[in-house]
């Protein structure tokens, strides 16, 4: 009897296996599945970023110690602005990427940690200088990094003057970049260079293949700096069509609200009140 009972063991140990493997398998395909639902939910617009975030909250849950899900879902949290679940994801790596680096950087400065944040958006700057000083990253590489550090900076209006210089680099090397010269409007426009920073927040959203909600809301909130109230109104609906959940959109209207009475705001370039002439509180989003 004892070769019978030991080949039943055996045979209930693989079959125990096959389960758990298959459960994984399925798990695995179950989170990607979500992950896949909340980048399309990011992607095309109208941006549902609410969405998004239940995805991504879905997927996590299935598969809470994957690295690479994590990474992918730190990403994805900050474009739908859930910065502390980004934080949680990214802190303690042990080797994260330069562009993890600049993710965690954005959501601790956004969710209230500036200069931590700051400080680690700097060290990546100098780290990209000495590696494209010694040859070890491209042109399009180093100037990618300085400008998404950069702006992440200035939408947190931190360390402006350094968040300025990175993206005027960026800028200088790809001029005709839509998303460089969109950060170097909005750094200007964060250091209260209001007329250059519309200058170049228009000539982003030239440049730009396609209508971007966060383009848009830069565009409005330089035109409301300017007075150019109903410009500023159209260009924030429109933000706010193509990304409903936008909370810095919603302000923004609700801040020309305030400051000026519907028929007037319904009207083009109202005059000039002194409530618009300080730069805006900090934005959610870049």
């Amino acid at each position: 009897m004892r070769g019978p009972v030991v080949t039943l063991l055996a045979l209930c140990t693989v079959l125990l296996g096959g389960c758990s493997t298959a459960d994984r398998m399925r798990r695995e395909f179950v989170a990607m599945r979500y992950m896949q639902q909340a980048q399309r939910h990011l992607l095309e617009l109208p941006r549902h970023t609410s969405r998004a975030e239940r995805e991504l909250d879905r997927a996590l849950a299935l598969m809470p110690q994957d690295e690479e899900l994590r990474s992918r879902a730190a990403h994805l949290y900050v474009s739908a602005r859930a910065w502390r679940k980004a934080v949680r994801l990214l802190e303690g790596q042990e080797d994260p990427s330069r562009a993890d680096r600049i993710v965690l950087g954005q959501a601790l400065m956004q969710a209230g940690e500036r200069e931590r944040g700051a400080r680690i958006c700097l060290e990546v700057i100098e780290e990209a200088h000495r590696l494209y000083e010694a040859g070890q990253i491209g042109r399009a590489d180093y100037a990618g990094v300085l400008n998404n550090a950069g702006y992440v900076m200035a939408d947190a209006s931190a360390r402006l003057d350094e968040a300025y210089r990175a993206v005027k680099r960026a800028t200088k090397a790809f001029p005709l970049e839509a998303s460089f010269v969109d950060s170097l409007g909005w750094a200007l426009l964060r250091m209260g260079n209001h007329r250059d920073a519309a200058f170049y927040l228009e000539r982003a959203r030239r440049l730009s293949p396609s209508e971007n909600p966060e383009i848009l809301y830069h565009v409005g909130v330089a035109y409301a700096r300017l007075s150019r109230y109903g410009d500023a109104e159209d260009a924030l609906r429109r933000a706010a069509h193509l990304d409903p959940d936008f909370e810095a959109v919603k302000r923004e209207l609700e801040r020309l609200g305030r400051i000026l009475p519907r028929p007037v705001l319904a009207g083009r370039n109202a005059p000039a009140t002194d409530d618009l002439s300080a730069p805006a509180p900090p934005a959610g989003h870049p």
